[in-house]
């Protein structure tokens, strides 16, 4: 027989159904290994549900203890800060254990949670994590005597004058930590305590400059006030030393840095700086020098420059003024990055373990996230080579091609 004559006779032997199951096998079979990166990566979340769920679970502990809540309004609050957290775009566990610290510093729940939240947002709007925004924060608020009803305002000043000056809020904020106590001492309200810090800074662009330099002007202005009220002793003691330095400024500049014409009470900050930066370029460098070693010593030098630029706190106040709302647009403009969603990622997935758990059940899904890992590992090492595919597509190819493979027409071919 010749080769021709076997060829046909081989072709005939294989049916044409047989050929085609075959290449459908081959087909899924491909298919199949396609998918294991999805595979690894559900083997990557199983992973997580016990991480996950002890976090959850500590920070409920903490706040179960700073708040001595009832655990069903812990468990009603638990939905309340999931929201949040996916609003704001952070894991829930930070939400809850920032919520526990301000609970800590004597805050109630509903309070306690507004400041976490403002902490989380002022974390968008500074770029620090949520932790060090809400230290940062407690701080600031702690030497402005701030309530937790003005936090919102707080935070609209910062977005505010940071966005209209172009610096950073987190350097306006920096500096007014370490400056809040000398602005509430020199009786300036908040909306003049950003405009000098926020203006300061846009000259100066050094945040610790800008809060040593108030700090040494509080200190040359208002302390000897200040020292004479804390040993007990009538502040007409100390009314030479801010007879001089308001003769010293009415004589340079026309402005008077008392409140009534018989010396008794001081202006703000504010109007002081203002009221001398106005007059500022009409003097004399020797005039200048000799009242910025009164007004600020060391920091003399930093005065200047703000005082040559007395515009800028202008500026920045109006800009606290009209803030109302610029912490919520930083918000919104957050939302609409790629980042925010992976952000609230997490939270969700933390908020799907503890569903998943339920009361009590925190050790079960711990010992079945670990067990089911456990398979998953072995049977990744039991794969060898294939564990370079997509398995999740794999059991899918391989369950058709059981279904669809006729074994019987592929025997045939032997």
């Amino acid at each position: 027989m010749d080769n021709s004559s076997m060829e046909s006779r081989n072709n005939s032997e294989i049916p044409a159904e047989t050929t085609n199951d075959l290449s459908e096998a081959v087909r899924l079979l491909s298919d199949g290994f396609s998918g294991i990166s999805k595979f690894f990566g559900l083997q990557e979340y199983l992973k997580k549900i016990p991480e996950e769920a002890v976090r959850v679970d500590a920070a409920m502990t903490q706040l179960s203890r700073s708040t001595g809540a009832s655990a069903s309004e812990l468990r009603i609050y638990f939905d309340q800060a999931a929201e949040s957290a996916r609003r704001y775009g952070i894991s829930i566990s930070d939400l809850l254990g920032v919520t526990a610290e301000w609970s800590r510093m004597g805050y109630g729940l509903p309070d306690a949670h507004a400041l976490a939240e403002a902490a989380a947002l002022y974390s968008h709007i500074t770029g620090m994590d949520i932790g060090s925004s809400g230290e940062a924060l407690a701080s600031t608020m702690q030497g402005l005597q701030l309530e937790a009803g003005e936090v919102m305002q707080l935070l609209d000043m910062l977005a505010g004058t940071g966005h209209d000056l172009s610096i950073d809020p987190a350097g306006i904020g920096n500096a007014l930590q370490e400056s809040a106590a000398s602005f509430r001492a020199a009786d300036t309200d908040l909306s003049q305590t950003i405009a000098l810090v926020a203006g300061a800074d846009s000259v100066i662009a050094d945040p610790g400059t800008v809060s040593d330099l108030w700090n040494a002007v509080e200190t040359h202005i208002y302390g000897a006030k200040l020292e004479l009220e804390a040993a007990g002793v009538e502040t007409d003691g100390m009314i030479s030393s801010t007879v001089q330095l308001r003769d010293l400024v009415q004589n340079l500049t026309g402005f008077d840095i008392m409140v009534d014409s018989a010396g008794t009470q001081l202006k703000d900050l504010y109007s002081i700086v203002v009221g001398i930066g106005s007059e500022w370029q009409n003097l004399s460098a020797s005039e200048q020098s000799g009242l910025l070693d009164a007004l600020a010593g060391s920091q003399g030098d930093a005065l200047g420059s703000v005082l040559d630029n007395i515009s800028a706190i202008e500026t920045a106040y109006q800009s606290a003024g009209n803030a109302s709302g610029s912490a919520l647009a930083a918000q919104t403009e957050y939302e609409q990055r790629i980042q925010h969603s992976l952000d609230r990622l997490e939270a969700s997935f933390q908020h799907f373990v503890n569903n998943f758990l339920g009361d009590g059940l925190l050790k079960w899904v711990a010992d079945f996230g670990n067990g089911a890992v456990n398979i998953l590992d072995s049977f990744t090492d039991f794969l060898g080579p294939l564990a370079s595919f997509e398995m999740a597509g794999a059991g899918v190819g391989i369950t058709k091609l059981v279904k669809n493979l006729d074994c019987r027409k592929v025997l045939k071919i032997a």
